[in-house]
């Protein structure tokens, strides 16, 4: 609770970052419900949510709270009716109706679970997910927390800026009432005057202020402002009021709330309307000569740092009462803000415009840098005094002059977040007009949170992109523009890995203007010792190929492409690396651990988008060709409706139509289930060969194993598609004609099997003439889509044979 408290997400607005998320786990599910669920103390919250009205819900309807029982594990309920935790939950037994539920969880560095990114669908789901969704939830859930930790600290940031501003605010007003003191040239009432606007400036929350001096047993109002202005000369007895107490004691005073506070005089608060106020003695050598107030008509207006500051504001009172005093006091404060120059973490800067002899800026010169001037700007402070900005920066962008010199003429400060491209660092800050020829500069170097900021936009960016395309060379060129771009890179680009990390397929690339293209084929061992690390799946990164031992003695083939610096971050796939994305620079350089989390983000996204389209067409072949066989089908029971009932009047004939019907409604069952049980594989074979021809003529020569759904359907309308032409054009179109059927496994580095199809004993064949149609186009897919199909049109008959992963064909048991 402590954890999730201190992020301070909850009844926040709706922000697109979580938004998007959910927005992509419903479509990397397919599921109408998507939500980002964080548990509290009495409540289960949505951050965000799409399908489901209620912005939150109590605990004892909550599936996400079980989430917390198992914070390493991603928490999947197929039917959550069956389920003893979630059998009795309202959203199940009522409204909404609920059946399904995953929910990856929300875990902080630490290791708390605050809630879960989760799934939900209206309907069981038996098998659950695919390996590949549930990899994309858990990269989704990670991109929530990302996404908090980046809003609590852009919190912290706004925080800091805003202490920064106040101190800032509060150094200008005293540095200005200085000024109006030493303007004044010893007239009391100008220099009361000046610090009383000068700490009503410094806190705003003042709405009246007043130098009370002491005058016998009285303190008297002599420079007043704001909601006192009208108070002028009043008297106030040192004996029962505030003032009175802080000059008494020497102390200052911090007055929260007028209506209960002892000290205050009741009648006196009500003329001058006070409700809260600051009070500082102003004193000089032990001696109380006054009161420097600030007050507001509501309490508790002021705090302990009010106190303090107003405190500086009355030793600047003090400096002014006499002359000697004074010069002390500006020595003194001249040293102070000497020390705060020196110790600013901001780098500070005074600047001189140089002029041409028409007048017009066309440079600028170094007055005075402090220390961390140096530090952000990587300069010797002392060598730059006196030098104008192009001599120390010859590049320099014109902005960093016509800004500043707009500053000096019109008086307006000036707010900038740029970059001096010369040093590869951004900048935020602030500039202000000193007088006619000169101006101040207050400013911090911003360059990891601009980058983390482009990369963070890159990132959403590329999730829109993605969403959008449909073809992976679509996908992957997206991809490499926006990182090449994000990076600074000369060349970016995808590629699918061949064999054991042996070649590499480059598809079309990005590069930079005036680099060229790397698309096409080439062998990893022409370029170095660089294959081990991507076979291990890690990334391979090189930040200067003249210096790395993997590629120094082959750096001139790097070179010759504009390369000195790489990375290559492998995408992994059952455990084996099946392609790498790809970021070149023609300059050396570090590859920071930001730029390579960017990198393994992006290609975990490429690699689910590119599947995503890899499903999309499969299906789509699969769903035209489960339209063709139903047409086909229903007219085939069109036909024996209309051959075998017609003018019969017994029962023999009907139940022979009958039979018929129920043979065709086997092969719909095997066509048409989406998803369908565990299956032998002998049996899935029978089942469509028998619906073809007498099952005699066919030989089964193979070890016999479960298969899954998803294997089970490509292998029927493979076997279907085979048959089908086998009797039109083959073997089976012969009486004598046989097909023998085998079937073996493999061992290697990747599993497979191995799948034959022989025909013999029917008349010659020969290859079909053009591409050939769908029937042929589904045969050269293969087994599960992997097109790994060998066709041979011997005369004797066709020969064939497939080859799957036999991870993709066998039951996966999660």
């Amino acid at each position: 609770m402590d954890a999730l408290e201190g992020y301070a997400i909850l009844d926040t607005p709706a922000e697109p970052g979580f938004d998007g998320i959910v927005q992509l786990a419903c479509q990397l599910c397919d599921v109408p419900v998507a939500l980002v669920s964080l548990v509290s103390g009495d409540r289960q919250w949505f951050k965000a949510r799409i399908g489901f009205p209620p912005c939150e819900t109590d605990l004892d309807r909550s599936v996400c709270a079980h989430a917390l029982a198992q914070p390493d594990e991603m928490l999947i309920i197929p039917d959550l009716t069956r389920d003893p935790r979630t059998a009795n939950n309202p959203l199940v037994i009522g409204e909404p109706f609920i059946r399904f539920y995953a929910g990856a969880p929300l875990r902080t560095a630490s290791n708390l679970v605050l809630g879960s990114l989760c799934v939900i669908d209206k309907v069981p789901r038996p098998g659950g997910l695919t390996d590949a969704q549930q990899n994309g939830l858990r990269l989704l859930a990670e991109q929530v927390m990302s996404q908090l930790e980046l809003r609590r600290a852009l919190t912290s940031r706004d925080a800091l800026r805003s202490a920064e501003a106040e101190a800032y605010r509060a150094r200008e007003a005293l540095r200005d009432t200085h000024a109006g003191i030493a303007a004044a040239e010893g007239d009391l009432t100008a220099i009361m005057h000046a610090v009383v606007a000068g700490a009503m400036r410094a806190m705003p929350a003042a709405e009246g202020g007043v130098v009370e001096l002491i005058d016998g047993d009285a303190l008297e109002y002599s420079a007043v402002r704001g909601s006192l202005a009208a108070h002028q000369g009043i008297r106030v007895r040192l004996d029962g009021s505030t003032s009175g107490a802080c000059a008494k004691t020497n102390a200052s005073i911090l007055l929260t709330d007028a209506r209960t506070d002892p000290r205050v005089n009741a009648v006196l608060a009500a003329r001058i309307g006070l409700g809260s106020a600051v009070h500082a003695p102003i004193a000089r050598l032990g001696q109380v000569l006054g009161v420097l107030k600030l007050q507001a008509a509501h309490p508790f207006a002021f705090g302990e740092a009010d106190l303090a500051l107003l405190g500086l504001f009355a030793g600047v009172a003090t400096a002014g009462l006499t002359e000697a005093a004074a010069r002390a006091e500006v020595r003194a404060k001249d040293a102070y803000w000497r020390e705060m120059f020196d110790r600013l973490s901001e780098g500070f800067v005074i600047g001189e415009m140089v002029r041409d002899a028409t007048g017009q800026v066309h440079d600028w010169r170094y007055i005075e840098v402090n220390p961390a001037w140096g530090e952000l700007v990587g300069f010797d402070p002392t060598q730059a005094v006196g030098r104008t900005v192009r001599e120390l920066i010859p590049t320099i962008e014109e902005a960093w002059i016509s800004e500043f010199a707009e500053v000096v003429e019109t008086g307006v400060v000036h707010g900038f977040t740029r970059q001096v491209g010369a040093l590869g660092r951004w900048y935020e800050g602030r500039a202000f007009r000193i007088d006619a020829d000169r101006f101040g500069l207050i400013f911090l170097e911003v360059t990891g949170r601009v980058e983390a900021d482009a990369r963070r936009l890159a990132l959403l960016a590329l999730g829109d992109r993605l969403r959008d395309l449909s073809t992976t060379t679509e996908m992957t060129h997206a991809a490499a523009e926006i990182v090449g771009r994000t990076l600074g890179a000369t060349r970016a680009g995808f590629g699918r890995v061949e064999g054991d990390v042996e070649f590499i397929n480059i598809e079309p690339d990005w590069t930079a203007p005036g680099h060229a293209s790397v698309a096409g084929r080439h062998r990893y061992d022409d370029y170095g010792d660089i294959r081990e690390h991507l076979r291990r799946g890690e990334p391979l990164i090189v930040d200067d190929v003249a210096e790395d031992p993997r590629t120094r003695d082959d750096a001139a083939i790097w070179q010759n492409l504009d390369i000195n610096a790489f990375v290559h971050m492998p995408v992994r796939e059952r455990g084996r690396t099946v392609a790498v994305f790809i970021v070149h620079d023609v300059q050396a350089r570090r590859w920071t651990v930001e730029e390579l989390a960017f990198l393994r983000n992006v290609a975990d996204r490429v690699e689910v988008g590119v599947a995503r389209v890899r499903a999309e067409e499969l299906q789509g072949v699969l769903n035209k060709e489960l339209a063709h066989r139903l047409k086909n089908t229903l007219s085939i029971v069109q036909s024996i409706a209309t051959q075998t009932l017609r003018g019969i009047t017994d029962r023999e004939p009907v139940e022979a139509f009958e039979r018929r019907v129920l043979a065709l409604s086997r092969a719909h069952d095997v066509l048409m289930q989406k998803s369908w049980t565990a299956a032998k594989m002998r049996a899935v074979m029978e089942s469509v060969l028998s619906m073809q021809a007498d099952l005699d003529r066919f030989a089964l020569d193979g070890p016999d194993m479960d298969i899954s759904p998803q294997a089970a359907l490509s292998l029927s309308l493979l076997l279907h598609e085979l048959a089908t032409n086998a009797l039109k054009y083959g073997a089976l179109s012969a009486e004598t004609g046989t097909v023998r059927i085998g079937w073996r496994t493999e061992d290697g580095q990747v599993p497979s099997l191995v799948l034959g199809w022989n025909e013999s004993g029917g008349p010659v064949v020969a290859a079909p003439s053009g591409r050939g149609g769908f029937g042929l186009k589904l045969i050269r897919m293969g087994l599960v889509g992997t097109r790994a199909a060998d066709l041979r049109y011997d005369p004797v008959g066709l020969h064939a044979e497939f080859r799957a992963p036999l991870a993709d064909m066998q039951v996966q048991v999660h």
